[in-house]
């Protein structure tokens, strides 16, 4: 099975991406980097409480849930991974701009959160997956040093197709956007009230929730990929859509405010 080294492509797009992300929203609002970094940090922070979940809580539950059948397990583990998922990478960032540190600052910083909060998630999946597989291509009889059935899974992963490389990048871009929006609702929620907190974790829980069913049924073929990459591409649109409403409204009411 030969390993095809332009999967290399995707690690490296999506660093791209993050950095790409954070550079054009720099330019173009002029916020502080320091707001990139707070981003990273309420990632960090919403990624620990699910490792810890992982490593106790997650496994359990759905073992138990597949007393119910696949099916069922798969939408209860999908309900689960949603919410979790919502809920932390919501509040995060809300519990941040209801402190005092945050309290004060103006839409494109908080638009600056959330495109830092994506953008690290990009930058950190993507530098570990980067780093194993230069390992592996530049010393291919590091293979050999693995358990014989960790060694096929690792060949399997290193000769896929290319266009799961690209998949890698199209999914990242667009996740962003999901991050950025949700993070801008999480920022009116702490100025105006809990609704928009709650449609920013309906939101994100509708993005992670069918993955599971998804990846499963699915599968890791060219079909499956891009039914998958389509449905990302689509939750990422409309993200695209609600920064601009969110930031539209946001001006309308400044500038009633003046008047």
């Amino acid at each position: 099975m030969a390993m095809n080294p332009f999967l290399l492509l995707g690690p490296v797009g999506m660093v791209a991406v993050g950095v790409a992300a954070m550079v054009y929203w720099r330019r173009r609002s002029s916020a502080a980097l320091k707001y990139f970094l707070f981003g990273g940090i309420f990632w960090a922070a919403a990624i620990a409480v699910k490792l810890a979940m992982d490593l106790t809580v997650t496994t359990p539950l759905y073992l138990s849930w597949l007393g119910w059948g696949e099916p069922a397990a798969l939408i209860a583990l999908g309900a689960y991974v949603g919410l979790r998922t919502g809920v932390l990478e919501c509040l995060a960032p809300y519990i941040g701009f209801r402190s005092r540190r945050l309290g004060g600052i103006s839409m494109d910083e908080a638009m600056a959160v959330g495109v830092g909060f994506g953008a690290a998630e990009a930058v950190v999946i993507a530098i570990p997956s980067l780093l194993q597989m230069l390992v592996f291509f530049l010393y291919p009889s590091a293979l050999a040093a693995l358990p014989a059935d960790q060694a096929l899974v690792v060949e399997a992963q290193l000769s896929q197709p290319t266009y799961m490389a690209l998949a890698a990048a199209w999914e990242r871009a667009f996740v962003i956007l999901v991050h950025a929006f949700t993070t801008l609702l999480a920022f009116v929620a702490a100025k105006a009230g809990w609704k928009p907190l709650l449609a920013a974790v309906l939101f994100k829980s509708a993005l992670d929730g069918p993955l599971p069913v998804m990846q499963s049924y699915l599968g890791a073929g060219w079909l499956g990929t891009a039914i998958i990459e389509i449905f990302v591409a689509v939750m990422g649109l409309i993200a695209l859509l609600g920064i601009m409403r969110v930031r539209r409204g946001h001006a309308g009411e400044a500038a009633g405010k003046k008047l």
